[in-house]
């Protein structure tokens, strides 16, 4: 077997280890319940879906497959998550290759799939999309360069049509032929962009379907504001210092098996990067950065997704990382320091999949014990049935993977487990009790108490009711979330400034 297809094979079981027994999380169990519901006939021939609607291809590569899944049946989430990744790896790979020595485009194409600030689009299935998205439209690249234009135009409308953040990636790859004057090969890549894009223009402001992405109140400063958070919010999440808490907190995380891994990955990363000469490519480079900065004003125009590190929102950096790995591999610095801090990259990403791996097995071992409770499997009472603990993992002093923190898992887990509807909410410190109302701060939504509410201790497996003029301090009896390191030190000036760009985030503003 040559070296190359040694270092693929290589790299194809380090993903598999990484992404196995990762589970399901948040808005995972939401589509798992909607599919059950659905049937698999509706769901084959889909009905007025918003996931079909929206983008079709990730209805077919990412809803069809919930129906399938279960709490039970580890195997299939396995093999699903496993294969799309792998397939990424590969594709990203291949269009690496064009601009670097083929073994150290696997170890790029590696880095950026895994890298640290944006670890939902791995080990979240639905989250997958993006890291597809991506894969789909670079391989389409990779295509057309080597003139096989037909299946360069199917593998950009994929991934056209498998996420609605496309856009900037294919305007990129568009500028990248257009400087080589390689009109014909820009117009392959563009040209099946627009045609998604004229779509779903037609299907949100024309039928009004699907779900709208952009603010209800456009304005020019509004823009500005939002686009000055991305910079800002990217720059801490990509290599400031919410990336260093991230890398720093993942080696605590590391199990003895991923430190042996590690290892041995480590010695073929050194040899790679010290052995490979790779030249900038100032092209590649152009584009990427206008990549990264189109990806800013297609989230300043939505207004929802500032770019953080922790969390399941971390998705959005992902759009930024592809430059940032490129310039750690390209950039004219001595090897040894280039391959030292890919090294530490390598460490911190196993760190943060033994991280998710832990937490997918509490989230199991939280629903077995609901799932053994006999208060909430005779739960009658036609009122809210409140959940409070297991709301985040730790990650170090950050809280960091969603879990009861949204009212729609425990709703959806109860119905998986007792195959019937209840109305959930979680309960944590974002919620005040005021003037007979319990109000979730964040999302402004509020609901009338009368004697008392209904809550699950999912820390304690205990249902019991809490007096009205209980409720507060219950509430202030929960932990903290911390979300991010300006909350973890008390930045009250950099706190107040997300407010300022971003007014819905009021809730976690200092006193």
């Amino acid at each position: 077997m040559k070296k190359i297809q040694l270092m693929y094979l290589l790299f194809f079981i380090l993903t598999a280890y990484l992404v196995i027994n990762t589970g399901l999380f948040s808005d995972d169990f939401d589509a798992v319940t909607s599919s059950k519901i659905t049937g698999l006939k509706n769901i084959l021939i889909p009905v007025n879906s918003p996931y079909y609607a929206d983008t079709p291809v990730m209805y077919y590569s990412h809803y069809l497959p919930y129906y399938f899944f279960s709490f039970d049946n580890a195997a299939a989430v396995n093999a699903v998550k496993i294969a799309y990744i792998i397939l990424a790896l590969y594709m990203i790979a291949q269009f690496l290759r064009i601009y670097m020595d083929e073994s150290l485009a696997v170890l790029a194409s590696f880095i950026f799939v895994f890298f640290p600030s944006h670890d939902s689009t791995v080990y979240m299935f639905m989250n997958q999309y993006l890291t597809l998205s991506f894969a789909l439209y670079l391989y389409a690249f990779y295509l057309a360069h080597r003139d096989k234009l037909f299946f360069a135009f199917l593998s950009a409308l994929a991934a056209s049509f498998i996420s609605y953040g496309s856009t900037p990636i294919a305007v990129a790859l568009f500028a990248l032929f257009c400087l080589g004057k390689n009109f014909k090969k820009a117009a392959v890549i563009i040209v099946p962009n627009i045609i998604y894009a004229s779509y779903f223009i037609y299907l949100t402001a024309i039928r009004s379907a699907g779900h709208p992405r952009i603010l209800e109140a456009v304005s020019v400063s509004g823009i500005i504001k939002q686009y000055a958070l991305q910079v800002l919010t990217f720059t801490d999440a990509a290599l400031g210092p919410s990336m260093w808490l991230k890398v720093y907190y993942a080696f605590s995380q590391l199990s003895a098996q991923s430190v042996i891994l590690c290892l041995i990955i480590s010695v073929v990363c050194y040899r790679v990067i010290t052995r490979c000469n790779v030249v900038y490519n100032s092209r590649l480079g152009a584009c990427l950065v206008m990549l990264t900065a189109l990806s800013f004003l297609m989230y300043a125009f939505t207004g929802r997704y500032p770019q953080v590190c922790f969390g399941l929102g971390n998705r959005v950096t992902i759009f930024g990382s592809l430059l940032v790995t490129y310039l750690l591999i390209s950039i004219p610095l001595p090897k040894k320091l280039k391959a030292a801090v890919c090294i530490i990259l390598i460490f911190a990403i196993f760190g943060i999949s033994d991280h998710w791996k832990r937490w997918s097995l509490h989230q199991q071992k939280v629903i077995l014990t609901m799932k053994d409770n006999d208060a909430l499997r005779e739960y009658k009472e036609d009122r809210t049935l409140y959940f409070s603990g297991n709301q985040y993992s730790k990650y170090g002093p950050v809280s960091n993977i969603e879990f009861l923190s949204e009212g729609w898992v425990p709703m959806c887990v109860y119905r998986l487990l007792f195959h019937r509807p209840i109305v959930t909410s979680a309960l944590n410190k974002r919620f005040e009790y005021a003037g007979g109302h319990l109000t979730d701060r964040k999302y402004r939504i509020g609901e009338k108490v009368d004697a008392y509410i209904n809550v699950y201790d999912s820390e304690k497996g205990r249902l019991f009711r809490l007096r009205a003029e209980d409720i507060n301090g219950y509430i202030w009896s929960l932990p903290e979330d911390r979300r991010h390191w300006t909350q973890i030190y008390d930045v009250k000036i950099l706190k107040n400034l997300a407010v300022e760009l971003m007014p819905r985030l009021d809730y976690a503003k200092a006193d």
